[in-house]
């Protein structure tokens, strides 16, 4: 029988708060209050006992990570569960308390899971990344292999006016993307701006258009939303409605041609969703369920013959490529995301830029994420940093 190598260790940590500013230019027009998405990014590094690092990069978000990080320091990568690492001060949440006896008191298995750390996105991704990396495979490898070399993404603009809507459509399309993605609300000009957009680009580069839930409700929204879906180059339109309403996303699907789409929040919203019937695909992103939970939530929305998208934060080149990495596993990512932070903000932090092709981002190819961070990069935007070492 052979004997089972023993497992490597985590021995160093390192973690900087970065903070890469969008480009103003691209951002939003400031008759709209500018860039609403701020500068800061967390980046982690993880080296194991054989000298093999794994990168993460998250939200600023929770504890300092000075007191969470090194909670991991001198673990055993076999025994660090990735899709729950437990990251939580000792005796700080009630499951590592010892539980008082009773019949009716649920398995912890079944609780755990719902409780993960702020900053569990963050490791969960670096831990992926080292682990892909020792194995020699991209991550996509880990969740069963590609669909796709080259995923779909429109290029990104806050909201803006109808002439800057036409500038970043112009430089999408001239940067290779066949789409664009904007944000607004019931009273910006929609129709105004959809169609400047269209005369700047072509009927065929496609508009998501995305309110956050400021269309407000059916009633109140109608009107604009069939004058912008007459327009012909809105292709999306996502979460007009706050989500909680899907009796309104209901009542206007089979009302226009777009595809109507909800951004899953919180993670647990999505069986209401899928179950409602109320929309035609899925805006689903990592970033407070981490890696592991969008994998399972895409493939539940597989199930139920859904498409989805990644969605981004503007991201710098680590979340990006792992977002790549994540939607080439799933067959059903096929609808356009916006991994365009490397475009908008004014550096991605990587040695190498990421290829656009016929609207779609090509997926890296080499180990772990597939991409390379540049130090010289990295120190030049660093606002904080720690290292921890076994």
């Amino acid at each position: 029988m052979a004997t089972r190598s023993v497992s490597p260790t985590i021995v160093a940590i390192e973690c900087r708060l970065v903070r890469v500013p969008v480009i103003e230019e691209w951002a939003a027009s400031p008759e709209f209050g500018g860039q609403p998405i701020g500068p800061e990014k967390l980046i982690l590094k993880l080296t194991d006992s054989d000298g093999v690092e794994g990168w993460g990069e998250g939200l600023a978000r929770g504890e300092g990570f000075e007191d969470v990080v090194p909670r991991i320091l001198g673990k055993r990568i076999d025994e660090l569960r990735v899709q729950f690492v437990d990251l939580w001060s000792a005796g700080s949440q009630y499951w590592q308390l010892p539980v008082p006896p009773s019949q009716y008191t649920p398995p912890l298995d079944n609780l755990i899971h719902r409780l993960r750390h702020p900053m569990q996105p963050l490791v969960e991704m670096a831990l992926l990344d080292l682990i892909a990396r020792r194995a020699g495979v991209p991550v996509s490898t880990l969740w069963g292999g590609r669909w796709r070399d080259a995923i779909v993404c429109d290029y990104w603009v806050g909201r803006a006016t109808p002439e800057m809507a036409a500038r970043a459509a112009k430089r999408g399309k001239k940067l290779g993307f066949h789409g664009l993605k904007i944000k607004t609300t019931l009273e910006d000009p929609n129709v105004e701006r959809l169609e400047a957009i269209k005369d700047a680009a072509g009927e065929d580069f496609k508009v998501t258009v995305d309110p956050n839930s400021r269309f407000y409700r059916f009633d109140d929204a109608l009107k604009t939303i069939l004058a912008m879906d007459a327009v012909g180059n809105m292709g999306i339109l996502e979460d007009p409605f706050p989500r909680h309403f899907l009796d309104d996303y209901k009542l206007l699907r089979p009302r226009i041609s777009a595809r109507l789409v909800v951004h899953i929040d919180p993670p647990e919203s999505l069986w209401t969703v899928i179950s409602s019937g109320a929309v035609g695909g899925l805006n689903i992103d990592s970033h407070t369920q981490g890696m592991c939970g969008w994998r399972s939530e895409a493939a539940a929305a597989e199930h139920a013959n859904l498409p989805v998208w990644h969605g981004s934060s503007l991201d710098l080149g680590i979340a990006t490529a792992a977002q790549l990495q994540l939607c080439a596993s799933a067959p059903n990512c096929q609808l356009p995301g916006d991994q365009v932070g490397p475009w908008i903000r004014e550096s991605h932090l990587l040695k190498s830029d990421f290829g656009v092709e016929k609207g779609c981002i090509r997926v890296p190819d080499g180990p772990g994420m597939g991409v390379e961070v540049d130090p010289a990069k990295l120190d030049k935007y660093t606002a904080r940093a720690k290292q921890f070492k076994r």
